[in-house]
């Protein structure tokens, strides 16, 4: 962003426009009292400031309209704001045209488009200004902060008493509130703070978020899972100390139990496979299988039935109730049917559609029937019945017999009792595997929850170290530093005091400091007026330096109001000759301009410089950067404008 021209529009539809040169110095050079100061004014409320501070008397009688013609990234762009009544500070009428190349509306065309709101939200996009945040440290009440282009515009100006002042290296940073917020926005307006900080701010928000549901789900299935792991490889080394499995232990839950699973898994026939071959135990053996299969199949024989004569008995005892309420129906023999009710006499219609006597008596009728078939097979159930359970006895005898047989051959070999009690011991296992197992819930497997949270945590982390204080801070350093070889290598060609040492930005306090063998020396314990204008000019030209070459989002534009006073008081100006000024401050005067013009031609086209000036330095150099001269009745606004 660069002014092309800064336009004043009178009451009676004149123009006066000061045209300027992109990436170049612009000199306007002249007399007091021609408006010179005012031009930082009226560009600073042409960009949205909340007061007029155009000084009162002839501009602000003699102007209705102040614009601003401005080369932005993407075109040009008119900015015109009407001259605040008397009595009022500022004006809310706004006028905004944007093209990609704009012509300088007259003055009938000016009206209201937007309001100082708008236009500072337009004016920070333009600038290139992206979301961003300062939130204050802990223990600090301040409102987070967000750097837009009101603050990056106080560091574009520097009017005629600031650029003097030893204890205020900003603009406007005398009112405490300013500095402040110029304090929490310089990190962002460096580069300290990246573009896509609120961003990544966002990004690492929800990436807690999402790390907090996958903690909070592994911490669910933690306590789902009761003991978890090592319950769990307790019971897998049992089942691999007795030969069930092969499979080593593991640490991760999931894979014990998928283990355990398949463990459990094994058929019963397997567990006792290793009892040795003796022909009358196998034998035996096989009975007993047998045996206990045959009495399985009674005792669900049984079952069956007994359900089959409980459901008997409750048919019975429905079918009973039924016929009792049946029964009276031979009270009505030789009644009349649809004519009259039988119990109350009431005339009966074809809506009241009735059953009819014959259609109750053969209800009736079947309902006794099927009650006699049941009455006559329930002895013969408990025949039945009564026969399983003598076959289930006869059974059990057997099987007792067969164990003791089974025991006297256990006993006299001792090889197969030591079988047994392996056998007895894998059964155990298998046993509790198959209860652990069935008390589990039916949980995922969490390897990939684990992973994921794994992920999420490093990621986590990695932001957290990118957005931390400490890494704002030390990128932040490093800039200073930077921007601090720059500034001395400037201050010993101005020849300032304490130039020999190192210079630096005091960001914290705003103000420029020389690292000496006695201590830091900040600018306000410097001495002269000299050095105090040196300091500003290499402070400003450093920072935009650094923010042009590192595309920052800022304004390329500075004015300096008066730079040369402390050379070259008013007092002392006839016409802008240097004539009346002793020599050497000639040649001070002379090496501060240099540094200007070197400094914007070594960055051009990327900044332009706006000095307001009394000297009219008689070099080629300053001459061809002048655009007017104010002297001989010239000013900023013509002595025939009409004045309210």
């Amino acid at each position: 962003m660069q002014i092309l021209n800064i336009t004043l529009y009178g009451h009676d539809g004149q123009q006066r426009t000061l045209a300027f040169r992109q990436g170049a110095v612009n000199v306007i050079t002249g007399a007091s009292k021609t408006g010179k100061s005012a031009l930082i004014d009226i560009v600073d409320y042409c960009f949205g400031s909340s007061e007029c501070r155009v000084p009162e008397g002839i501009i602000r009688k003699a102007v209705a309209w102040f614009a601003v013609h401005l080369q932005i990234n993407d075109g040009q762009a008119i900015i015109a704001r009407r001259c605040p009544p008397p009595g009022s500070a500022s004006s809310e009428e706004c006028f905004v045209e944007v093209a990609s190349r704009v012509v300088l509306p007259v003055a009938s065309a000016l009206h209201q488009t937007t309001n100082t709101e708008g236009l500072g939200n337009l004016l920070t996009g333009w600038c290139g200004i992206a979301d961003n945040i300062h939130e204050a440290p802990p223990g600090q009440r301040r409102a987070p902060a967000s750097a837009n282009f009101r603050h990056a515009l106080l560091l574009c100006f520097q009017p005629q008493d600031e650029i003097i002042r030893r204890g205020q290296l900003f603009h406007r940073c005398g009112d405490n509130f300013v500095a402040q917020a110029l304090k929490d926005v310089f990190p962002y307006l460096l580069g300290a703070v990246t573009d896509d900080y609120v961003m990544k701010r966002a990004k690492l928000r929800r990436l807690k978020e999402n790390l907090k549901n996958a903690e909070r789900r592994l911490s669910e299935l933690a306590a789902l899972r009761g003991d978890g792991v090592s319950k769990a490889a307790t019971l897998l080394a049992q089942a691999r100390e007795f030969g069930l499995t092969g499979i080593t232990e593991s640490d991760n839950w999931g894979a014990v139990v998928t283990t355990l699973r398949s463990v459990a898994a094994t058929p019963m026939a397997q567990v006792g496979d290793q009892t040795p071959s003796i022909p009358e135990f196998v034998r035996l053996s096989e009975v007993r299988s047998n045996l206990l299969e045959e009495q399985r199949r009674l005792r669900d024989g049984i079952a069956a039935a007994r359900t089959f004569k409980a459901d008997e008995r409750s048919f019975s005892r429905e079918a009973t109730e039924q016929q009792a309420r049946l029964k009276p129906i031979g009270i009505f023999e030789g009644s009349m049917p649809g004519e009259t009710c039988p119990l109350c006499a009431h005339p009966l219609t074809e809506a009241d559609a009735l059953p009819s006597t014959s259609q109750l008596k053969g209800a009736l009728q079947t309902v006794s029937t099927r009650l006699e078939a049941v009455t006559r097979s329930e002895p013969q159930m408990e025949r039945a019945v009564a026969e399983l359970e003598e076959m289930t006895a006869a059974i059990q005898r057997q099987l007792t017999q067969n164990r003791a047989e089974l025991e006297a051959i256990r006993s006299a070999n001792e090889q197969i009792g030591m079988a047994q009690d392996q056998a007895t011991k894998r059964a155990h296992v298998l046993g509790r595997i198959s209860l652990y197992l069935e008390s589990l819930p039916d949980l995922p497997d969490s390897a990939a929850l684990e992973r994921e949270a794994i992920e999420l945590r490093n990621q986590c982390e990695a932001l957290e170290d990118e957005l931390s204080d400490e890494a704002i801070r030390d990128r932040l350093e490093s800039i200073v530093a930077l921007l601090g070889g720059n500034m001395t290598e400037w201050a010993r060609r101005l020849q300032l005091e304490h130039s020999t040492y190192p210079l630096r930005f005091n960001l914290k306090k705003l103000t420029i400091v020389a690292d000496t063998p006695d201590g830091p020396i900040p600018m306000d314990r410097m001495g002269s007026g000299e050095n105090w204008v040196g300091y500003h000019l290499i402070g400003h030209l450093a920072l935009h330096s650094w923010f042009t070459e590192h595309k920052r989002p800022v304004p390329r534009i500075l004015f300096l109001d008066q730079p040369s006073q402390v050379y070259f008081p008013p007092e002392k100006d006839v016409d802008g000759s240097l004539d009346s000024i002793e020599s050497e401050d000639r040649v001070a005067l002379g090496r501060m301009f240099e540094l200007v013009f070197e400094a914007v031609a070594k960055l051009a086209p990327g900044f332009q410089v706006i000095i307001t000036e009394h000297a009219d330095i008689n070099e080629t150099w300053y001459q061809s950067a002048v655009v007017e001269k104010w002297r001989r009745g010239r000013k900023l606004v013509p002595e025939d404008w009409r004045q309210i």
